[in-house]
C-alpha cells in the first residue's frame, strides 16, 4: 500500500478528490493510503501564521521555513523513507514517462510520499534542503500546490496494480508511446449521419491495429506535431537494447562485460535526441543492475532530477533487464506483437541493409523495432542470428573502425532519425 502524507493550507480541497471515482477505489481497497496535514498546526505564534513577506521586498507572501520542516518532520517520523515532494513552477515538469518510471520506483522500494503544497509566492528557499523533488505541471503558475498534487497523486495510483479495471487501459493512452491516443468511438453505430469506421466493425484485429497506429500519428501530427520525434518519426515503436551479455570477448569467446556509468549517460541522451522509446540495458548479474538503477534514480528522484532535469529527462527512458529474453516480452507485451530485430555491427554482413533504406522502411513500417547494440567485441552470434535486419558498418574515411559504442550509437540513430534537409 502506498503511503500518502499530504501537507496544504486547505486539507478540505482534497476530500471531494479522494471520495470519487477510481481515488475513492483506491483509497478504500487499502492500494493507497491519503492523509492530510494542516500547516497551521505548524504556525509560530496563537494566530496561525506561517508565513511572512519576503526580505528585499516584493509581493505576496513565503511560506516560512520553521512551519515547513516542522511538517516534514513530523510527516518523516510516521514514515522515514518517504520522499518529499514540493510543487513550484521551478520544478521538473510532470510527464507520464517521469510518473511511470517514479511509480515504478515507489512499487520497487516501498517508498511513501510526503506532499507539500505551498501557497502564495511558494516557501523560504531553505526548505528545499528537506525536499527531495520539486515538479511542475507545466509553463504556467497556479494559486497553490493542491490541484499540481491532486495531478501528481491520480497520475501516480492509476498505475498501481488493482486500481483500473483493466489493467491494460493505460498501455495505449495518449503519451504512453509518445504519440496522442488515437480515436475512440462505441455504440451506436450511426449517429444523425455519422458512423463508426468500418474497420474497427471489421473484426480484423491485426487492421484495426494498424488503423489505429495510422490515427495516433495523424492526430498527433495535427494537434501535438511537437510530440513526433523527427520528421521521420518510426510507424511503430522503436526501442534500442545495449547487450552485455551474450557478447564475444577479444578472441571470440562469449563473455559478460561491465556496465559503465558513461553509456548509459550517452546513449540515454542520444536516445532522448533522436526520439527514441526505450533504452533496454541487458545484464545478467543483478549487483550491477542494481548499480546501473542506483545512477538513474539518482537523475530521476534524486538531487540531479533537481539539478539536471535534462539529464534526468534522458534517463528515464531506461530500463534495465537480466536477459535478451526480457526485452522481446516486454515489447511484445505493450505492442501485441514482436519487434523487428535489428542489429549493429562493425563487422560486414552478407547481406547488409544500408541506412537510407531502412530508414524509409522504419518510417512506413507499423510493427515495433528493436535496434541491438553490443559491447565488448560485438554481439554474441546467437543474437546475431536473431536479427532480421543486419545494418551496415560505420565506415569512415580510414580504415581504423573501432568506435565506441556510444558513438556508434549517437551516429546511427542520426543516419535513422536525424533531420534532412
Amino acid at each position: 500500500m502506498l503511503d500518502v502524507q499530504i501537507l496544504t493550507l486547505f486539507p478540505e480541497l482534497f476530500t471531494p478528490f479522494l471520495s470519487c471515482g477510481l481515488m475513492s477505489r483506491a483509497t478504500r481497497d487499502q492500494i493507497v493510503n491519503v492523509s492530510t496535514t494542516h500547516l497551521r498546526d505548524y504556525a509560530i505564534n496563537t494566530h496561525g501564521q506561517v508565513d511572512d513577506s519576503p526580505y528585499g521586498g516584493g509581493s505576496g507572501m513565503v511560506l516560512r521555513v520553521e512551519s515547513a520542516v516542522a511538517a516534514i518532520e513530523d510527516a518523516k517520523k510516521r514514515n522515514p523513507q518517504a520522499k518529499v515532494v514540493l510543487f513550484s513552477p521551478r520544478g521538473r515538469r510532470l510527464t507520464q514517462p517521469f510518473v511511470r518510471s517514479f511509480t515504478e520506483e515507489l512499487q520497487s522500494s516501498g517508498d511513501g510520499l510526503i506532499l507539500l503544497c505551498p501557497r502564495y509566492e511558494g516557501v523560504d528557499e531553505r526548505v528545499l534542503e528537506w525536499v527531495d523533488l520539486e515538479i511542475s505541471l507545466g509553463d504556467f503558475v497556479m494559486m497553490g500546490g493542491e490541484i499540481p498534487a491532486m495531478a501528481f497523486l491520480e497520475g501516480v495510483t492509476r498505475l498501481l496494480p488493482g486500481v483500473l479495471g483493466n489493467p491494460e487501459s493505460h498501455v495505449t493512452e495518449s503519451f504512453e508511446t509518445g504519440l496522442l491516443e488515437y480515436p475512440q468511438y462505441t455504440k451506436p453505430q450511426e449517429y444523425r449521419g455519422r458512423t463508426v469506421p468500418e474497420v474497427l466493425l471489421s473484426g480484423n484485429h491485426q487492421k484495426i491495429v494498424d488503423w489505429r497506429r495510422a490515427q495516433s500519428l495523424e492526430v498527433t501530427r495535427r494537434r501535438r506535431p511537437d510530440l513526433l520525434k523527427g520528421p521521420q518519426h518510426a510507424a511503430g515503436e522503436l526501442s534500442v537494447a545495449l547487450i552485455h551479455h551474450p557478447v564475444l570477448g577479444k578472441v571470440g569467446e562469449t563473455i559478460t562485460s561491465s556496465i559503465t556509468n558513461i553509456d548509459l549517460h550517452d546513449i540515454a541522451r542520444s536516445a532522448r535526441t533522436f526520439g527514441i522509446d526505450h533504452f533496454y540495458v541487458v545484464h545478467p548479474v543483478k549487483a550491477l543492475r542494481r548499480l546501473a538503477g542506483n545512477i538513474c534514480d539518482h537523475w530521476a528522484t534524486g538531487f540531479g532530477a533537481t539539478y539536471n532535469p535534462n539529464r534526468s529527462e534522458a534517463l528515464s527512458l531506461i530500463r534495465l533487464v537480466p536477459d535478451f529474453e526480457d526485452v522481446i516480452i516486454d515489447i511484445e507485451s505493450r505492442n501485441g506483437t514482436l519487434p523487428r530485430i535489428v542489429s549493429t555491427s562493425a563487422r560486414e554482413s552478407e547481406t547488409p541493409t544500408t541506412y537510407a533504406s531502412f530508414r524509409e522502411d522504419l518510417a512506413a513500417n507499423q510493427a515495433p523495432h528493436l535496434v541491438l547494440f553490443g559491447t565488448g567485441w560485438g554481439l554474441a552470434p546467437e543474437i546475431l542470428d536473431r536479427a532480421q535486419v543486419h545494418l551496415e558498418p560505420i565506415n569512415g574515411a580510414t580504415g581504423y573502425n573501432h568506435l565506441s559504442v556510444r558513438a556508434a550509437a549517437a551516429i546511427i540513430f542520426d543516419k535513422l532519425l536525424g533531420a534532412r534537409q
